[in-house]
């Protein structure tokens, strides 16, 4: 490297850092009135009506039809529950024919697309303004839609014992449906035995008088 050039490299380093300079120095005198930092949390800048924050849920008008999960890009949204008129799990979130065990988004992965809005029957799912979800745990980056609070421990020992007491449910179900039936089957059995006998006392080769 000669001298020159090291000289002329020095020159235009220390030109480039002259009129960076003389930009942020004009910046700061022309707009030092009309200052647009923002002092968060204190204050906070206007949000855009089609803003898209973090999710929320009227889980009434929910009917866990799991089409916002399956549309979801990056499969973030879990839901659990039961489906019916009256619905087979006691002690959830009751939406709309339906009862909710469980209803999270995971933020560590969620894009914020808004995707899950758009095929919602009943539009109960939308992101709303709020966008201030952070944490250096990432176990405490998925949001219960159901609480609208940061899923839990508590959350999810709720979601286990949903889980069994559902089967449970299922399964009594199923066996008094079964025993209805079988019970309803051997009533039939008998009336037609009983038809039977008294068909066979009422014909004269049952010995009854001519």
């Amino acid at each position: 490297m000669t001298v020159a050039k090291y000289f002329t490299d020095i020159f235009k380093v220390s030109k480039s850092i002259v009129i960076g300079m003389g930009i942020t120095l004009r910046y700061f005198i022309q707009y030092k009135k009309n200052t647009c930092t923002v002092q968060y949390p204190k204050e906070r800048d206007l949000i855009p009506p089609r803003h898209r924050g973090l999710h929320y849920l009227e889980t009434e008008k929910c009917v866990m039809c799991w089409k916002c999960s399956d549309i979801c890009p990056v499969d973030c949204i879990y839901i659990e529950g039961t489906r019916g008129s009256d619905g087979v799990l006691s002690g959830g979130y009751r939406g709309q024919k339906a009862t909710l065990s469980k209803f999270t988004v995971d933020y560590t992965v969620c894009i914020f697309c808004g995707l899950c809005e758009e095929p919602c029957p009943p539009k109960c799912i939308w992101l709303g303004p709020e966008f201030d979800y952070a944490s250096t745990d990432r176990t405490l980056m998925e949001k219960n839609l159901l609480t609208d609070e940061v899923y839990t421990e508590e959350d999810e020992k709720f979601v286990h014992w949903a889980r069994g007491e559902n089967d449970r449910l299922v399964a009594a179900k199923k066996a008094e449906a079964a025993k209805a039936k079988a019970e309803a089957a051997k009533a039939k059995e008998d009336a037609a035995k009983g038809g039977d006998a008294a068909d066979s006392k009422a014909s004269p080769d049952g010995g009854g008088a001519a």
